[in-house]
């Protein structure tokens, strides 16, 4: 593989953490006839070839350090098969692992049994020792997505195909989080672990393809071939796909139009264009946007430390009016960390910080601070327009006082380590739309990247312990309890519910999402071509 690093501007244009996430979409793209109107500018496809282009190239190949999110996990999920399938209606479907479930109640004991048969595309065999190992590997590889890993206490290896995990502490979405998106169900081989060094510019996974490293450039194409021994052969659809890099997304949908891109990930801005010039659109609730107030103790800017100068700070926000120019009939305002419909989601929250600038200073002067006070916010754009969010934002709370100096990270890396540095005291951040225990896990937990500066609550503690051992009969009320306790102390400052938006060359169908669904991805194909 051709390691070429690519010129990126200071202003990254999308790169997703789960991330998240982030996820994800098990999608079905088939290749079909069609396509009327409009679409007859558009040139042909290739009937061999599926071409995805994406923002930016990933982190890595290796599923252990590649994040969550697209375009972090795309090329990834091209070549490993996860342990557990998400199906385009959110339900989940046997992937590596055809069994599994919670052991007792408390959900800390956890039992997978996998498929017999199965073998990577180096040939080696699949097995529950060589999951155990992966496991073991993922947890010190040093990812974002290790410490979820380092929460199994045990892995035992329980018979030749299957395996019992037990959990140091209870978590109720762990089937989710072994789906493809999150990275942790995305098995290497047990030859791929001797060297994993070689695994950030090749393959070693037992998915529908192989990475080509002759054709392939890091950091700007990615080219991946049929893998001989995947052991659904009838899912695999295309001779070759290949993800192309296109930070741009006007230049993404121009190559759409020559025919050198079949499928793309876009913005909200970027939607009516795509449709107008008769590509297939499709968009729904994915993210939620807020700004993090990272410093809530008030370590660096005592300010944070009061409750009422964060509510200053949520009803300085015009969230319609923001909402409105940035991402037009793609999204709505909201004052919660959560997406309408999520387990923890409580309409009668809504509107709970109406716009008020008065009132917001009236609250910066009752907590002393008449004048205002300055902090640092991040905006990395690891989803398109951040940075202009940010920027939108600071422009608010100006008028109240508040100066918001906006950092733009140039590098993943850059970013990382500003967040774990605690060089920012607030982050403009676009979160998916996951159940409340991962949202919890990942931006409430101590020593949890989004947490850099370890805020901590004992109400909130007990409510997210509690969630995490409930059934699921009663798992949402008490994230309801946890939500309202969020939105009373505005640890946060939510302001929309973004759509998601794809798009798919004319004749291209099945591009579907699930409302439970990180990321909409189409690399499990279901179906033949027409």
């Amino acid at each position: 593989m051709v390691d070429r690093k690519s010129h990126r501007s200071a202003v990254p244009r999308r790169v997703r953490l789960w991330p998240v996430g982030g996820a994800l979409l098990v999608a079905a793209l088939v290749a079909a006839c069609g396509g009327g109107g409009s679409a007859g500018r558009i040139a042909a496809q290739n009937p061999d070839t599926l071409t995805i282009a994406v923002a930016a190239p990933p982190q890595s190949l290796n599923p252990a350090l590649a994040g969550n999110g697209d375009p972090l996990i795309i090329p990834v999920e091209l070549a490993y098969d996860p342990l557990i399938q998400l199906k385009p209606d959110g339900s989940l479907t046997p992937g590596l692992a055809t069994k599994w479930g919670y052991v007792g109640s408390g959900n800390k004991v956890f039992e997978l049994t996998l498929r017999s048969g199965v073998r990577f595309s180096d040939g080696s065999s699949l097995t529950a020792q060589g999951v155990a190992d992966y496991f073991a590997y993922f947890a010190k590889a040093g990812g974002l997505g290790a410490s979820r890993v380092q929460n199994f206490e045990k892995v035992a290896v329980t018979g030749p195909l299957s395996l019992r995990i037990t959990l140091k502490s209870a978590n109720p979405e762990l089937a989710y989080m072994l789906t493809p998106g999150f990275a942790i169900g995305n098995v290497i081989s047990p030859n791929g672990l001797k060297d994993p060094n070689r695994l950030g510019t090749s393959t070693a996974g037992a998915g529908q393809y192989v990475l080509d490293a002759g054709q392939s450039v890091t950091n700007q194409t990615y080219v991946f071939t049929p893998n001989p021994h995947f052991w659904n052969p009838e899912a695999i659809n295309w001779k070759k796909v290949v993800v192309k890099v296109i930070p741009d997304s006007n230049a993404a949908l121009g190559a759409m139009r020559a025919g050198q891109v079949d499928y793309m990930i876009s913005n909200t801005k970027s939607a009516d264009a795509a449709k107008q010039a008769g590509f297939d659109v499709s968009t729904w609730p994915y993210l939620f946007g807020h700004i993090q107030l990272l410093d809530r103790d008030g370590t660096q800017v005592k300010a944070l430390g009061d409750v009422r100068v964060r509510q200053a700070l949520n009803h300085a926000i015009d969230r319609r009016a923001l909402v409105k120019a940035l991402f037009g009939k793609y999204a709505s305002p909201s004052d919660q960390i959560l997406l309408p419909g999520a387990d923890g989601h409580d309409p009668s929250l809504n509107g709970r910080y109406g716009y008020d600038p008065a009132k917001a200073k009236s609250l910066l002067r009752q907590a002393g601070y008449p004048n205002g006070f300055s902090l640092v916010m991040a905006a990395y754009n690891l989803q398109p327009g951040e940075t202009d969010a940010a920027q939108a934002v600071a422009g608010h709370w100006a008028k109240i006082g508040v100066n918001a100096k906006i950092e733009v990270p140039v590098s993943i890396s850059a970013y990382t380590s500003g967040l774990t540095g605690r060089k920012y005291q607030a982050q403009m951040f676009e979160y998916g739309g996951l159940p409340m225990y991962l949202v919890a896990d990942q931006l409430l937990s101590t020593g949890s990247l989004f947490n850099p500066f370890d805020n901590s609550s004992p109400e909130i503690t007990k409510l997210m312990r509690e969630g995490a051992a409930a059934d699921d009969a009663s798992r949402p009320e008490i994230y309801k309890r946890l939500q309202k306790v969020l939105v009373e102390q505005a640890w946060f400052v939510p302001f929309a519910s973004i759509d998601k938006v794809t798009v798919s060359r004319p004749g291209l169908q099945g591009v579907t999402s699930s409302p439970r669904s990180p990321d909409p991805n189409p690399v499990y194909f279901t179906a033949a071509k027409g």
